[in-house]
């Protein structure tokens, strides 16, 4: 689609004429009588005078455009990893003393933490997209054809007005205006890893007889 303001100029406003075939006219100026009266214009034949007038209009505009391509794409690895919640073990037993009827409390807390490492791997792709724009100059030339009775100049009465136009646009030369990169992330599929570690701490009490 052509966008733009038009300014609008005027170029030229032409009378042309138009060669006919010899026509009559009396000599009183009324065309009746005669194939072709001295001195008259061609463009008056058979008691009829047609006039040409062609007129230009000349605008500007511009022709927007816009092209993508992917310009770069790149992989990078990452990972997580996420703690559970510690699970904790608690064992207690008696002890004998081994040489004394003594005993005491002997008491075991383990505790254990999972701990999961997420790894994936991330594409980004990078799309510019390009900007261009066009100037482009448009011609309107309209032809307007009338006749009218009489010769010349006489004021007669019109007969037919036809107005034809013909527009004409040329393009310029192309020029870049503008670029933007647009970049999109892409996580790939994660692959999970779970391991667990453990803390074990032994309470002794005291000897009790």
């Amino acid at each position: 689609m052509i966008k733009g303001k038009k300014i609008t100029v005027i170029a030229l406003s032409l009378m042309l004429t138009t060669g006919f075939a010899s026509g009559a006219m009396a000599s009183n100026g009324k065309g009746a009588g005669l194939e072709k009266a001295p001195g008259q214009s061609e463009n008056f034949s058979k008691g009829v005078t047609t006039l040409v007038d062609v007129s230009e209009t000349v605008s500007y505009d511009t022709l927007k455009e816009t092209s993508s391509a992917v310009t770069s794409v790149t992989s990078t690895p990452d990972t997580a990893s996420v703690d559970g919640a510690p699970v904790v073990t608690v064992n207690s037993y008696q002890e004998k003393h081994p040489q004394q009827k003594w005993y005491r409390t002997v008491t075991v807390t383990t505790t254990s933490i999972t701990t999961t490492v997420s790894e994936w791997e991330d594409t980004t792709t990078v799309t510019t997209h390009y900007f261009y724009e066009t100037p482009v100059t448009i011609t309107d030339t309209t032809t307007t054809t009338s006749t009218h009775r009489g010769a010349p100049g006489s004021n007669g009465k019109q007969l037919s007005e036809v107005s034809v136009t013909d527009q004409k646009s040329v393009a310029g030369e192309k020029v870049l205006v503008d670029s933007a990169d647009y970049p999109v992330v892409t996580k790939g599929a994660v692959t999970e890893t779970a391991s667990t570690t453990s803390n074990t701490v032994t309470v002794k009490g005291d000897w009790i007889k």
